[in-house]
């Protein structure tokens, strides 16, 4: 018994010992503190300005232009050219809106602009008056460049992170969830797209959801409310029936955007079309296949539901 005993107690101090030397292998990074959370003063504009302008690719040739008006009789018309103040094509979208407990938003308006040339400045005007805006086309071809940036929130630490971004020149930005962190609260939606207009009305954003977007209220409200209405995917041309999940393709890369927080069991509408769009990936003409997901299978992290699932 004593033996035993010996035994015990040598095994609980060896276990103990790799724990703490662990724990001190670990504490070799510190985590920076949070940052104050931005505030965004009160700036008058008429009901009819364009507000919250951002991109993002829409098939093949085709870019997509979300912007918000406080007007909801404002036009969802897009005017676009290749020289500034001068717009040789007109493309004429929808719009949607939403309620969310006390809150009701703008006119969200979409409208798909093309077929336009690749690695191309264009320069756009929303809803017939107001700012001119351009934006630039991705390449055709290797190389191109993305930005991958997660969880951007609203503090100072997105402030700086956004300027990280806008000199890295990139093509494409990949914001793999945790967008704005409104976290229920809608205005915070309508200061996020302000905060990040002057990059995303430039380069196409492409997004999936993370937690921070579900936003669900049991009995009240459904979840995603917000972040379908406000940043439309490519979803229906890869064919997907769900803004939580699609692909696109740009120049040599097959990109898919998976929904952590909507169904992904072998019945679920997600595996199916998961299947079906991996089976038309041509590798001849994008060789480069990516996926992004904002809680990734099979990790130990206990802070996100289903984060211990696998696929």
């Amino acid at each position: 018994m004593e033996f035993r005993a010996l035994c015990a107690a040598l095994l609980l101090f060896l276990l103990s010992s790799s724990s703490a030397i662990a724990v001190t292998i670990g504490e070799d990074y510190v985590r920076p503190r949070p940052r104050k959370t931005l505030s965004f003063p009160w700036r008058p504009k008429r009901s009819s300005d364009p507000q919250q302008v951002h991109i993002s690719l829409a098939g093949e040739k085709h870019m997509r232009i979300t912007w918000i008006t406080d007007d909801q009789s404002a036009p969802s018309v897009v005017e676009y050219g290749t020289s500034p103040g001068v717009y040789s094509s007109i493309s004429e979208g929808e719009s949607t809106s939403y309620n969310y407990l006390f809150y009701s938003s703008g006119k969200i308006h979409h409208v798909v602009i093309g077929p336009l040339e690749s690695n191309t400045t264009y320069y756009y005007r929303c809803g017939g008056k107001g700012q001119d805006f351009h934006l630039k086309t991705p390449p055709s071809q290797f190389p191109i460049h993305f930005a991958v940036v997660g969880d951007l929130g609203q503090t100072e630490w997105t402030k700086s992170t956004l300027d990280h971004i806008n000199n890295c020149q990139y093509d494409v930005h990949l914001l793999p969830g945790d967008i704005s962190y409104a976290d229920y609260q809608q205005h915070l939606w309508d200061s996020f797209g302000q905060l990040v207009q002057p990059l995303a009305s430039t380069r196409p954003w492409m997004t999936t959801e993370g937690n921070h977007e579900k936003e669900r209220i049991i009995l009240l409200e459904s979840g995603f409310q917000a972040y379908n209405a406000r940043w439309k995917m490519p979803y229906e041309e890869s064919g997907s029936t769900s803004n939580l999940y699609y692909s696109f393709e740009v120049a040599g890369v097959h990109a898919i955007m998976l929904g952590s927080y909507t169904d992904y069991d072998e019945d679920s509408n997600q595996y199916t079309w998961l299947k079906a769009d991996l089976a038309k990936v041509d590798r001849q003409r994008t060789p480069w296949l990516l996926v992004l997901i904002a809680t990734p299978r099979g990790i130990t992290a206990i802070g996100h539901i289903k984060a211990k699932a696998t696929v």
